[in-house]
């Protein structure tokens, strides 16, 4: 796709909700086609006050280097000049964002259309199968996943083209499949207008899902954190916990099954995000895989899609990277 030589260094960055990370490209292998990425810096988003503080403070790292643009992935739509992220009261206009920054060219894209961007550079050993398939070439790609949000989006390949389609998909009403979800979900509906995917699937998802599973049940929850759920019901040292990250990872099979039909990704569904690289194990033993299938007289549909979840920490900044890389010109 490049037809164009591209400028080094310049920024990229995952924006999200909780962190913003960020790294400086400084080549790439014209044969492999893997760049390098230097000078990775997580920072808590909520340390500044908006986009250009934060990627101001980045540039303040790089010692007066000369960067000659950047690409920002950001959680939240992407849909013209005007962007406002979904989980972080920041919002900003791409021209007025590039000259305050003295960037030469800046792109915006959605956080998810960079994690499914960098689907073609990302390191084999990086992946974790989950279940085992055989990706149809041509079909859409789902790149799905829970971090501070739910993210979706889809990746097409076909006529030496690459397309990424970035989604709003985390905000669907989530599905209740069982009696126990639907009482979870009317335990919800009870606090929020609308059930939404994001409501149950991220960081703060997880830490409702505990609270409605215990008032379901008529317990007492403790004051936890979403860390504390996830840990204690790694460690064994709490079994409402252990319960609600076991619902947690069965109701997201159902969910990315469901995706994978919409989308069409017999091309394959890659597991994105922040929170599921913490729970490998935990998610390989769930009923993830039994959920992901259970689509009636579509089980036969997804039974052979690969699923395979991302534990490649900066595959969203390769992304931006590559993106960068395709579309500055």
């Amino acid at each position: 796709m490049q037809n164009h030589e591209t400028c080094y260094p310049y920024i990229v960055a995952d924006i999200g909700g909780t962190n913003a990370r960020f790294g400086l490209v400084t080549s790439i292998d014209k044969v492999s086609r893997q760049f390098t990425v230097e000078n990775q810096q997580t920072f808590p988003s909520a340390e500044f006050d908006g986009l250009e503080d934060a990627v101001s403070c980045y540039k303040d790292t790089l010692s007066g280097e000369s960067v000659s643009g950047a690409c920002l992935a950001v959680a939240g739509p992407v849909a013209g000049e005007n962007i406002k992220l979904t989980n972080l009261n920041w919002s900003f206009t791409v021209p007025k964002a590039q000259d305050a920054l003295g960037l030469s060219k800046l792109q915006v894209i959605n956080d998810f259309a960079a994690y499914a961007y960098a689907v073609q550079y990302l390191d084999p050993l990086c992946l974790t199968t989950i279940n085992q398939g055989e990706a149809v070439e041509g079909c859409p790609i789902a790149v799905v996943g829970p971090g501070t949000g739910f993210g979706v989006a889809a990746l097409v390949k076909g006529g030496g083209k690459v397309s990424v389609v970035a989604s709003e998909g985390g905000h669907m009403s989530l599905a209740a499949n069982t009696a126990l979800q639907a009482a979870i979900k009317e335990q919800l509906s009870r606090k929020y207008e609308l059930v939404s995917i994001e409501k149950v699937f991220s960081g703060p998802g997880l830490r409702h899902l505990y609270h409605a599973l215990a008032a379901v049940e008529g317990a007492k929850p403790e004051p936890y954190r979403t860390a504390d759920i996830s840990q204690r019901a790694l460690d064994g040292s709490d079994e409402m916990c252990q319960r609600t990250l076991a619902l947690f990872c069965s109701w997201l099979g159902a969910v990315t099954g469901d995706l994978a039909l919409a989308l069409g990704a017999k091309g394959g569904v890659y597991l994105s995000g922040g929170i599921l690289p913490r729970i490998v194990d935990f998610l390989k033993a769930s009923d993830f895989q039994t959920s992901f299938k259970s689509k009636d007289q579509m089980s036969h549909y997804l039974t052979d899609i690969p699923v395979k979840l991302v534990t490649q920490g900066n595959s969203a900044l390769l992304g931006a990277a590559a993106w960068y890389d395709d579309y500055s010109s």
